[in-house]
């Protein structure tokens, strides 16, 4: 029986999430984001909708791991808090659906995975559309693919 794996790239203004396979095929991208300019309103607006919609990408994608890129430092405080808010909210949201995830800091999974910890955001584009032969149209995609790469090869004990 296939594995999944989900990686989960937030931000201030939502959350990209892609699902592998355990042979590192894509299944699915996914988007949970909100039009409304309030971070406090947008911010329950979408982590609102990534709880609703968990629950179905967890009926079809089991057994399911799944990886969220730690918060990041910001020069603006502000966002640093904002994009934490939403990380840490996306973790309590795994476990309401009794999913345990697991939180993994850039440099971590951009070294298992493009291949150096300070792999600029160009560089990770390129490498997933090359890796996945996939056009992602944005660069949260690749960098959730990236990710639930990285969840899956922690899984199998490949990046110890």
């Amino acid at each position: 029986m296939d594995r999944y794996y989900m990686g989960l790239d937030c931000s201030s203004k939502g959350v990209h999430g892609v699902v592998l396979n355990d042979s590192e095929e894509l299944q699915d991208t996914y988007k949970w984001v909100s039009p409304i300019k309030d971070f406090d309103s947008r911010f329950v607006d979408f982590l609102t909708n990534f709880h609703e919609e968990l629950g179905i990408i967890i009926e079809r994608y089991n057994p399911l791991c799944v990886a969220v890129e730690a918060p990041i430092f910001i020069q603006n405080p502000r966002t640093t808090m904002q994009i934490a808010s939403v990380v840490y909210a996306t973790k309590f949201i795994c476990s309401l659906h009794n999913i345990d995830s697991v939180l993994v800091q850039n440099k971590t999974w951009k070294k298992y995975t493009v291949g150096r910890g300070n792999a600029a955001k160009s560089d990770i584009l390129e490498y997933a559309n090359i890796f996945w032969k996939y056009s992602f149209p944005e660069q949260d995609w690749a960098d959730a693919a990236c990710i639930a790469l990285w969840c899956r090869l922690n899984v199998t004990g490949e990046t110890t």
